[in-house]
This record gives structure tokens, sequence and C-alpha cells, in this order.
């Protein structure tokens, strides 16, 4: 009897370890995305019962998104590498980004992070590899929460299609987390506000074809199925569906009335390559001088900055019939 009451003592100390999965389901369920080795594994349900307050959060455009989310309060480090000093977080977001605590890039570290001990980690795609931060699954298991920004796959990946939409979807799942839905509608509807704008505005005009690459080992297009083709193509541009690497020849063949090239801290040099290439000199885009440079931010996982990068892109792409402000105040002040 006594062997008996143990074995059932210990069960029920085990039993009472476990988890609870009816606990575990409890809050708001957010359909994010599982990612391995920088690759999107399909969906990842996590439950949000409480609103975050230890946040890492890893990118410019991850940082943006919550500075115009309202959040600040709730980030422990962010981790700010993208940006330079041509394009950096929004002026109307300067004060509170400099209040932020800021953790160096390389010590972003699975045993830094695991000591750091946040409750959420957002960041793009590429942070969950094997040499950075492992897989979602890993923290999750550990009760961390992840939220991976939807369209950052490596710009010489197309195997998930990426949208305007994703990014508002991510936005709304943010409010949602946060329990600030009203800012987070505020922002969507803006953004597609300026899309309807744009599109009313040029309705029955010629639409440009649009080519955006980036000048990387090879030449990468971000075609249709990419973000900044996305907002192209929502824009009014005819946005070619192309493979991520394209040659010389397909680019000739597509003939594009205006190209977009991503530039880092160079565009001079960057432009000057596709400017100055005997084989694009018959091109519409290089004999009309419709070359234009794009910063990384607006066409790389822009999140909040959809509303920049439409602007930016409806200026150059319609010359003299916009006049959209460069950064746009989601809280500006009374």
């Amino acid at each position: 009897m006594k062997k008996w009451m143990a074995v059932t003592g210990c069960i029920l100390l085990l039993s009472g370890c476990a988890a609870d999965p009816e606990q575990e389901k409890s809050g708001i369920p957010i359909t994010n995305i599982q990612v391995e080795n920088y690759f999107n594994l399909g969906e990842n349900v996590q439950y949000f019962s409480k609103v975050p307050s230890r946040v890492l959060v890893i990118g410019a455009s991850q940082t943006e998104t919550l500075l115009d989310m309202g959040v600040e309060d709730s980030i422990l480090w962010a981790v700010k590498y993208e940006d330079d000093k041509k394009y950096p977080i929004k002026d109307c977001n300067q004060a509170a980004f400099q209040r932020l605590n800021f953790l160096p890039r390389q010590q972003v570290t699975m045993e830094r992070v695991l000591d750091l001990a946040p409750d959420l980690i957002i960041s793009e795609e590429s942070w969950f590899s094997k040499n950075r931060l492992g897989s979602t699954e890993y923290w999750n298991a550990k009760g961390i929460h992840t939220l991976v920004s939807l369209n950052t796959t490596g710009p010489a990946k197309t195997n998930q299609p990426e949208t305007v939409e994703k990014e508002i979807k991510y936005i709304r799942d943010l409010g949602a987390v946060y329990h600030k839905e009203e800012q987070a509608e505020k922002i969507i509807t803006a953004t597609m506000e300026r899309f309807e704008e744009v599109r009313q505005k040029v309705k029955g005009q010629k639409s440009p074809k649009v080519m955006i690459l980036d000048l990387l080992s090879s030449t990468i297009s971000y075609g249709r199925n990419k973000i900044a083709g996305d907002i192209a193509s929502k824009l009014g541009g005819i946005v070619p569906n192309t493979t991520a690497a394209v040659s010389d020849e397909l680019i000739i063949k597509e003939n594009p009335d205006i190209v977009f090239v991503i530039t880092y801290d160079d565009a001079e040099t960057r432009l000057a390559r596709l400017r100055n290439k005997k084989a694009f000199s018959h091109l519409n885009f290089v004999r009309n001088g419709r070359i234009y440079e794009m910063p990384l931010k607006y066409a790389y996982g822009p999140m909040t900055r959809v509303i920049d990068s439409a602007g930016y892109m409806a200026g150059l792409m319609y010359p003299g019939q916009f006049d959209f402000p460069k950064e746009y105040d989601f809280h500006p002040h009374d």
C-alpha cells in the first residue's frame, strides 16, 4: 500500500509540474511563422495572455514600428544595424529612439539573449538561423514569444510571396498583442488611403513598367512576389514576375521604364553600374534618366514604413503628381 501511495504521489507531483495545455492556450491567439535556418516552415500559433514588457527588438523597421505603435516602454533592448546616416529612424520617433537601451549586434547570441530573459523577440527571419538565435521553436518552448517580420525572406529567395497585406496583418497582430488596436487601425487606414489616393489619381494613365534591383554578388530582382514589387504594383506599376537572380539579358528583354536600385551607403556607385552599362544604353530607363535609388528600409520588411515607401515610389513613378511628406507621423503632437 505504501509503495502504491508513493508511486501515486510521484505521478501527481509530475503531473503538477507539467504544462497545462489549456493554460498554454489561454489568451489572444496570434498566427505568425515558424523559422529555422532562415527558412519559413509555416504557421506558428502563439497565445498572448499578457502585454509584453521585456521585448528584444532587432532591426530598424521593427524598432520603428514599435515606436509608431507607441509601445517603446515595452522594449528591453533594441538592436540597431540597418540604420544608416542617410535614412535614419523618423524625426518624429527620434526622441523615443534615443531613450532605448541598445544591444550591440555582435552580442545577439543564444546565451546572451537567454540571460536577458525577454518575453518577446521581434526580428526578421535571418536572425533565426543556426549561428544566431536557432529556431523560433527553441524560444517558444522556453515560454518566450517570437513575432517574425512576415516579409523578410532573403533577397535571393522567392519561396514565400511577400505582400502589403502581410504587413497589414502584422501591424494588426501587434495591435492585438499590445491592446493597441485603435493605433494599429489608424496606421492601417492611413496606409491604405495612400494607395487609394495614388490609384484614383493615376487611373487612365499609362502604367510604367518598373523593376527593383539589388546589386549583390549577382543582380537580384524584387519582382511582383517581393514586398517592394507588390507596393509598386499596387501603385499602378507593371512589375515583372521574375526569378530572384536575373541576367542582363532578362533586363534587356523586359526593357523597364523605371528602375529602382536598392542602395546602402554607396548610392551613386550602384546607380552608375547600371547607368553606364553599354548593353543597357538603349533601354527606356537609361535613355529617359529614370533610374532611382531606393533605401533598403522601403524594400525589405518595411512594416509601418510601407506608407513612406509608397509615397517615395509614387513620387518618382509619376513625376510632379504627388508631394507626399518623406516621413509619416502616426502620432502627431497636439
